[in-house]
């Protein structure tokens, strides 16, 4: 399914709930949403739920291609603080770690070779 597609299906079916929840809150308290005197106010709130709907499907989309990115299919949200960051201050602390264990392990070495000249 290509982008294009899958938004416009995530769309639709978001306003479908959306719009849903808008007429079943009306009659829940008692308003009737296609009452001629209520109408427009009413459509308007439809005008809101396409605007939410739409809203939705981009994040959900971009969630989706973030989550095609990573090539991952493991757990529902692989990525905001439920995955793994990759980060460029995280690269450059592993790199520093790096250089810091073979500055020792030079170290050490310098140690010991010094140490074993002074026995001759």
């Amino acid at each position: 399914m290509s982008r294009n597609t899958r938004f416009w299906v995530m769309s639709a079916g978001a306003f479908v709930i959306c719009a849903s929840l808008i007429v079943l809150t009306a009659y829940s308290v008692g308003a009737d949403p296609f009452h001629p005197r209520s109408r427009h106010i009413w459509a308007l709130s439809l005008v809101a739920a396409a605007y939410a709907s739409i809203r939705i499907s981009m994040i959900a989309g971009r969630f989706l291609d973030a989550r095609a990115q990573d090539g991952e299919d493991g757990g529902p949200l692989p990525f905001g603080p439920f995955g793994k960051k990759e980060h460029a201050i995280d690269r450059r602390m592993a790199e520093r770690k790096a250089r810091v264990e073979a500055a020792q392990n030079r170290a050490k070495e310098n140690e010991t070779s010094t140490e074993d000249k002074g026995d001759d």
